[in-house]
């Protein structure tokens, strides 16, 4: 399928800038049953709904196949203390992600199919327009959902050497994931295969972190200062910790409270949790998590060497073209437009 973006997608940042903040458990922006983008997808459930995003089941009427539409999600209670304009930045950053996705061609990265606007029918929020990424169903469990407390180092770092690689791919491009977690990694059903999902949307906003909206144990200290610099070690400490409680069936103890010169929290060696651990490994893993980022390993490169699986293996490309240069001339397009709208606001 061709990308495409609706040259709409400019009003539907206008129109969530000025939505209001009325806050319902549970929402649902559309039925099941309900047709989006001109008929072309029908949704059939909710498939995971976070604290800043929403993502539903849906059925492509074209091939009868299904994909996963994400969206913003109308019950962030952060919203409720941005003012208007930043509620709409808040959309442009949406718009934002789904363009990094789309530059990210990697068989181990979700693959983004379309970019549309999708107007709510009725409720609190009828006649605002959503932004909509639709991408690749994958059929599986994520690696959080996974049954086994521990698994065994070979397989677990066969998973890591895949999104090792397309963190690779991802820092080439000048961007970060910010959001890597065994959640956000997706195993295909009757395979090995891990697959990157979910950029981190709520990272990438200008406001610092706080302990409600980051994932203990796998946040890295810089996470929580906007001021702070960050690269590709901060993938580092979260492809590291997410290694850590594969291994150990344990979270590591959160950079937050190891950092609190009033406690006295460090980070246990994965060792001690499971013995079964080699010792390369187990200072791999500690290295890639020191607290200071300069003490840290530096690149996904460098921290797989350490593992003592190198370099990736070569891994087949998808049978597909690349995306259309046109893609990314549209969504720059819409996004100086979104800009426009938030200067001519704060203007006024």
């Amino acid at each position: 399928m061709s990308h495409r973006v609706s040259v709409s997608a400019t009003q539907a940042a206008a129109d969530f800038g000025k939505i209001r903040p009325y806050f319902i458990d549970s929402i649902m922006l559309w039925q099941n049953g309900q047709k989006l983008n001109n008929g072309n997808y029908m949704v059939d459930r909710i498939l995971g709904q976070g604290r800043f995003s929403v993502t539903y089941l849906a059925k492509e009427v074209r091939t009868n196949g299904y994909v996963a539409i994400k969206t913003l999600n109308p019950d962030a209670s952060m919203l409720k203390d941005l003012k208007p304009s930043e509620r709409e930045k808040y959309a442009t950053k949406f718009y934002d992600e789904a363009l990094k996705l789309s530059q990210c061609q990697h068989p181990h990265i979700v693959k983004v199919r379309e970019i549309f606007d999708e107007a709510v029918r009725e409720g609190w929020f009828a006649n605002t327009r959503y932004p909509c990424i639709v991408m690749d169903y994958i059929d599986g469990v994520s690696l959080g959902q996974r049954g086994e407390p521990q698994l065994p180092e070979k397989i677990a770092l066969g998973y890591i050497q895949q999104i090792g690689s397309a963190l690779i791919s991802v820092h080439q491009r000048g961007l970060l994931h910010r959001d890597l977690k065994p959640g956000n990694i997706m195993i295909r059903a009757g395979k090995q295969e891990a697959i990157l999902i979910d950029f981190g949307l709520a990272r990438s906003f200008d406001h610092p972190l706080t302990q409600q909206i980051t994932v203990d144990g796998f946040a890295p200290i810089e996470l929580y200062s906007h001021l702070e610099p960050k690269g590709p070690w901060t993938d580092v400490y979260s492809l590291a910790a997410t290694l850590y409680v594969l291994l150990t069936g344990k979270k590591p103890e959160s950079a937050l409270d190891r950092h609190d010169t009033d406690s006295d929290v460090h980070l246990t060696p994965p060792r001690l949790h499971n013995p079964k651990i080699s010792q390369k490994v187990n200072q791999a893993i500690v290295h890639a998590m020191a607290l200071i980022p300069g003490d840290r390993t530096q690149s996904v490169p460098e921290f797989l060497r350490e593992l003592g699986i190198g370099r990736w293996s070569p891994i087949p490309q998808w049978d597909s073209l690349p995306i259309p240069l046109q893609l990314a001339a549209t969504v720059a397009g819409i996004l100086g437009a979104i800009a426009t709208i938030i200067a001519l606001f704060l203007n006024k």
